[in-house]
């Protein structure tokens, strides 16, 4: 039950929007609007006077001239006959001084035209005024409601995900107590795992309910192990954190979203929001309705089973202990180095530590780790890996691909692209990517999702199937579901979905089905959203597919048409 002190401040706030509202009312009806109580009021009415003016004065209501001339004093309505023929000449002067505005007005003056610019930049200092205000405890900020009230800005739900980016980017450190749960189709909910988190800046420190410590000082990474008595000293870079608040932001950027409603997440009021990702199943993500971070994310209930992850204890901007990032081996214990490598200084060092030169982009790396046939380069939240090229060039199966070195082959997943180039593979992953890999081989070429295939896919050019496939949409969304669920990974595989087509549709003309998947069907274009692939034996050269539920790369690829062989 909430507390009287709750109860109160909902409703002052609820007071202090109705007396806004009220306000802005007046405005927009051309009445005076009320005194404001606060300073925080007299901003806003002093912005909204000033977004106000800048319509301009509005116009007098139809058969206002015989109004005003009948009302005149010496009209037929009374007054003094001797000034009629005053209100005549006044008349005719304001009639003249229309005129003369009018012409001023379709001349385009200068001097209009620097009205014009002083009202541009008086809107763009009140919408900095409204956005920067500082926002009230449960509520989107002042400026967002202000916008919203004026139409302008986003609407309510897009303020809590942009205010939960900006939230997370300003986040220096925090300390947090993290549970995931799982519960059942029958309703029993159980703990998966309880993880402490302490993070400062590049730093951070983990420690699970087994007692495992994992501790990243910003230049080295180890793991403290109690049940083996070992600390393994793990390769710092690139570090996939078991934890990351900006995934949760991108996600809910990425797909549709909408408030469903406000509750209390471990004693804070939290904003719920609605994440629908297309053809899948909707989960729900909690985001501290005052300080805009993500508290909790609910998955959907898939084959019986729902997961639930909490931060249960959360301290933004809280100090960490320096001596949580000190190194020490307790007594007892043996080191295990699991090729760590070293932070290096130079290109020089990295190289005799690797074995090899790496390529480096003009722009300084951050840090360079090197170990053995290894070097990573890092730029932030972007890096780049180099190591020595060796077997064949293999893109994930459900990757896009686009152009790039000496194979001529670019794999894109998601934030990541792998080529091979001088003797090297080289995987730059990170928002940074494109630009960074641009800067090692200017000649790459990336994908373009929805446009025609080039090259050997397709004996016109187009994505033109000469047999078409009817889709059943209702089947496909339903599969979309089960592979989030985990079941069937080979549907996103565009080989594999060609090859279980092939074999239910021509059985034994493909040959042996094992050959038919391994060496007889490759892709020749996939662009993220569309793939071709030809096929080495039976009736069918090429197979068409599309990602007609969800196009990106946790989508399923559904067969679309083919070309039959010799056409």
């Amino acid at each position: 039950m909430a507390s009287w002190r709750d109860w109160n401040r909902r409703r002052l706030r609820a007071l202090r929007e109705e007396r806004l509202d009220r306000m802005i009312d007046a405005l927009n009806e051309e009445r005076r609007p009320p005194a404001p109580a606060e300073p925080e009021e007299a901003e806003l009415l002093a912005v909204a006077r000033m977004l106000k003016s800048l319509r301009g004065v509005p116009e007098p209501a139809e058969g206002w001239r015989p109004r005003v001339v009948a009302g005149w004093p010496g009209s037929s309505a009374g007054g003094r006959p001797e000034a009629a023929g005053s209100a005549g000449h006044a008349w005719d002067a304001r009639q003249r001084d229309h005129a003369r505005v009018r012409r001023r007005e379709a001349g385009g003056t200068r001097s209009h035209r620097r009205r014009v610019g002083i009202a541009a930049a008086a809107l763009v200092a009140g919408i900095a005024l409204a956005t920067v205000l500082a926002p009230w405890p449960g509520t989107a900020g002042l400026g967002g409601w202000l916008g919203a009230q004026l139409g302008l800005g986003p609407a309510a739900e897009t303020d809590v995900v942009h205010a939960m980016e900006r939230a997370i980017a300003q986040l220096q450190s925090y300390h947090g107590v993290l549970e995931k749960r799982a519960t059942n189709a029958g309703g029993e909910t159980w703990l998966v795992r309880r993880i402490e988190i302490w993070v400062d800046g590049d730093r951070y420190v983990t420690r699970d309910d087994t007692g495992v410590v994992t501790v990243h000082d910003g230049r080295r990474k180890w793991q403290v192990r109690p049940a083996d008595r070992v600390v393994a000293l793990l390769p710092p870079l690139p570090d996939v954190r078991p934890f990351d608040l900006e995934d949760e932001a991108r996600a809910a950027l990425r797909y549709p979203h909408r408030v469903v409603g406000r509750e209390q997440v471990a004693g804070r009021e939290a904003i719920r929001l609605r994440i629908e990702p297309p053809g899948g199943l909707p989960y729900d993500l909690w985001v501290d309705a005052e300080a805009h971070l993500p508290l909790r994310l609910r998955t959907a209930m898939q084959n019986g089973l729902q997961t639930e992850t909490t931060f249960v204890r959360f301290e933004a901007n809280a100090p960490v202990d320096p001596s949580r990032f000190r190194f020490e081996v307790p007594a007892g214990y043996r080191v295990e180095e699991e090729n760590p490598g070293q932070l290096v200084d130079t290109p020089a060092e990295a190289a005799a530590i690797a074995g090899f030169t790496p390529l480096l982009p003009d722009e300084a790396p951050r840090r360079i780790l090197a170990a053995r046939d290894r070097v990573v380069l890092d730029y932030g939240e972007t890096v780049i890996v180099e190591e020595p090229a060796q077997g064949p060039f293999e893109p994930q199966p459900n990757a896009a691909l686009g152009s790039a070195g000496q194979d001529g082959v670019l794999e894109v997943f998601g934030e990541r692209l792998r080529w091979r180039q001088q003797a090297l593979e080289i995987t730059v992953e990170g928002p940074r990517r494109v630009e960074l890999a641009r800067a090692l081989a200017p000649d790459l070429r990336l994908p373009d999702p929805g446009g025609q295939p080039s090259g050997s896919g397709s004996a016109s050019g187009n994505f033109d199937p000469q047999v078409e496939v009817s889709v059943d949409m209702e089947v496909e969304r339903n599969s979309q579901q089960q592979v989030d669920g985990g079941h069937f990974p080979w549907m996103l595989d565009p080989v594999q979905v060609a090859g279980a087509f092939l074999l239910g549709q021509f059985g034994e003309q493909m040959g042996d089905p094992a050959a038919l998947v391994d060496e007889h069907i490759r892709v020749v274009h996939n662009d993220g959203r569309r793939a071709i692939v030809e096929v080495g034996v039976g009736p069918v050269a090429r197979v068409y597919l599309e990602r007609l539920v969800r196009p990106d790369e946790s989508g399923i690829w559904t067969v679309v048409g083919y070309d039959p062989r010799g056409s």
